[in-house]
């Protein structure tokens, strides 16, 4: 045992405990703590550019063997990293509505978990053509013409045949949410009577008789987030085909137009080669 004159005073050991967190503090202030890094289309780890505006999420999926699966992915996870946005896919679907319904099931469960402003559904026959312009851009070029920004939660587009939900903006916002919903609910009347009704087919019916909805969205042109191929000559009335340097282009229904075993594959091959990619050293730092 310690003797009397041996034992140290509260005092003392009060003081040596601050001492040890003030070290303990200084040290991780001087070495971080790191976090696994994500890993590059190439398989080198790096950590991807962080966005300074609002949080944006790039969303898809995709369920089988495409011959254009790289294509697709490789597009996407690119632009995602060069922009500082999340990429999200799924490669399994359970909608009890059909595959489609799917979308809408990935996006209200990004919106319940809270981390991002705005999502962008992009079907997987999509390819991104030029990787430098931002689609938080786009967002903000939209809401600068509305009187009320902060109402619009639905960026859409149209083609030859109306709605077309291929590409579009959503806000992440609970009222979002309860359009699909709703959509879910014009499906389900349909349904009880025997007839089909895409997911589609649901938000033409519920932009089309309510109001509310209707007055939460916008039109964008199509060639600005949408654009289809000259091959694909279904255009909104501004009939846009895509241009070289334009945003991104949607190969919809591409077997009603392109002759061939693989006409979306065929499509995709060909216009890779448009993609604008911009430099990728500055988005991979090499470390040997």
């Amino acid at each position: 045992m310690l003797s009397r004159s041996m034992r140290v005073s509260p005092s003392v050991i009060l003081l040596l405990a601050l001492c040890f967190f003030l070290g303990y503090q200084f040290s991780r202030s001087q070495f971080p703590a790191t976090f696994a890094p994500s890993t590059s289309p190439s398989g080198s780890p790096s950590e991807p550019p962080r966005a300074t505006g609002p949080r944006i999420a790039l969303v898809t999926f995709v369920t089988d063997e495409r011959s254009y699966l790289h294509a697709s992915l490789k597009g996407k996870s690119h632009y995602a990293r060069r922009q500082g946005y999340d990429f999200i896919i799924d490669y399994e679907e359970h909608a009890k509505r059909g595959t489609m319904w799917w979308k809408f099931e990935m996006i209200t469960r990004l919106i319940k978990e809270k981390k991002y402003d705005w999502l962008w559904w992009m079907d997987f026959d999509t390819l991104i053509t030029n990787t430098e312009i931002k689609v938080s851009d786009i967002i903000q070029e939209t809401l600068a013409n509305v009187t009320n920004p902060d109402e619009i939660d639905f960026l859409l587009t149209h083609d030859c045949n109306g709605l077309n939900m291929g590409s579009f903006i959503v806000r992440a916002h609970e009222r979002s949410t309860k359009v699909f919903r709703d959509a879910a609910a014009i499906e389900q009347r349909h349904r009880e009577k025997g007839e089909q009704f895409s997911e589609q087919d649901s938000m033409v019916s519920l932009l089309r008789d309510d109001t509310s909805t209707s007055q939460r969205t916008f039109r964008v042109p199509q060639w600005k987030l949408n654009a289809f191929p000259e091959e694909i000559a279904c255009f909104d009335e501004a009939g846009q085909a895509w241009k070289p340097g334009m945003f991104l282009l949607h190969f919809a229904g591409a077997w009603a137009h392109v002759d061939g075993e693989d006409p979306t594959g065929q499509l995709m091959r060909k216009y890779e080669n448009e993609v604008l990619w911009g430099e990728w050293a500055d988005m991979y730092e090499l470390t040997i």
